[in-house]
């Protein structure tokens, strides 16, 4: 990241440096928080994003309280004698274009009943797990020096990592960023164990799959690529990307123009009637360079060939 940054400085119009005047009680405090704005990483994005809204009002607001269908935001500061401080207001906004701008009183009730909700439903969390009394740092990020203090005797599932530096911290959370793509990926596994399932990156990197059925026949490969239903971005939509990958990833050592594709599909209301085979060629546009692709109902196939991907549909309607 300092090497990044440095490159940054260097090139022209990469960075810029702002500087400001604030309090000196705060000066500590404000420059931990500018730098982290300040940040050029796309976790400095983040923050800034946060932040953004404010520009937005005429006033900070201090807690967001996000629901599924409403949301409440409480605004800074709080007016008042200390025995009787209301918050300066707030919103409810969400369904239908609401949007309520509320009076001190009505903030704070509203955040009294959010936080009520929100303390529920945590504690019933808490229990469920029996974390109730615990003290974990799962991720390694408690800086709170209380926190760290704290003579802690782990449960043997939880893990305790406080990092020391911002290199070990940097470290650790590109392997929770890892941990978290690869759980995504897993969520999107095939229901069975199926061996012509084939995974690969569809729309947007959404993990996508479909059968890949194919036969060595007459000196040539016939290579199928099933549709699976609610499997990610269908081979369809995809068929050029598709092919290349399946070249590579099966047959790298055999010309593509050895291999006859096929895109195999069943639309939803055909359910009683044969799958589509359609033979699928690639043309170099002449304009652009850029490959057409042609489909075109397929004949005469093999009958195990034809079997297979039958099987393979069959599997995934059933």
């Amino acid at each position: 990241m300092k090497q990044w940054r440095e490159a940054q400085r260097q090139r022209a119009g990469g960075m810029v440096e702002i500087s400001t005047w604030v309090p000196v009680r705060a000066s500590k405090f404000l420059k931990e928080i500018f730098a982290r704005l300040g940040d050029p990483s796309e976790r400095g994005d983040s923050y800034r994003l946060i932040v953004s809204s404010w520009l937005n009002r005429r006033r900070v607001v201090g807690t967001k309280f996000e629901g599924t269908s409403y949301s409440a935001e409480i605004d800074l500061p709080y007016l008042g004698p200390h025995w009787h401080l209301r918050p300066a207001g707030g919103r409810i906004f969400g369904d239908c274009e609401t949007w309520v701008e509320l009076t001190p009183d009505e903030a704070s009730e509203v955040s009294e009943l959010c936080q009520v909700a929100v303390s529920e439903a945590l504690e019933e969390w808490l229990t469920k797990r029996e974390m109730i009394g615990t003290l974990r740092d799962h991720v390694g990020v408690a800086l709170d020096p209380d926190f760290a203090s704290v003579d802690y005797l782990p449960r043997p599932e939880d893990s305790l990592f406080r990092p020391e530096t911002e290199e070990e911290f940097a470290k650790n959370e590109a392997e929770i960023a890892q941990a978290v793509a690869e759980a995504a990926t897993n969520a999107h596994r095939h229901p069975s164990d199926e061996s012509t399932i084939v995974y690969y990156p569809g729309a947007f990197g959404v993990p996508s799959r479909c059968h890949a059925i194919h036969h060595v026949f007459n000196d040539e490969i016939l290579f199928a690529l099933v549709h699976v239903p609610n499997g990610g971005t269908s081979p369809t939509n995809m068929i050029g990307e598709l092919t290349r990958r399946m070249h590579k990833q099966f047959y790298p050592e055999v010309p593509f123009s050895k291999i006859k594709w096929f895109d195999v599909y069943r639309l939803p209301w055909e359910a009683s009637q044969d799958v589509h085979v359609a033979l699928v060629s690639f043309e170099k546009d002449s304009e652009n360079g850029a490959a057409k692709v042609h489909w075109r109902a397929a004949d005469d196939l093999p009958e195990r060939f034809i079997n297979d991907i039958r099987r393979a549909v069959g599997l995934s309607t059933s």
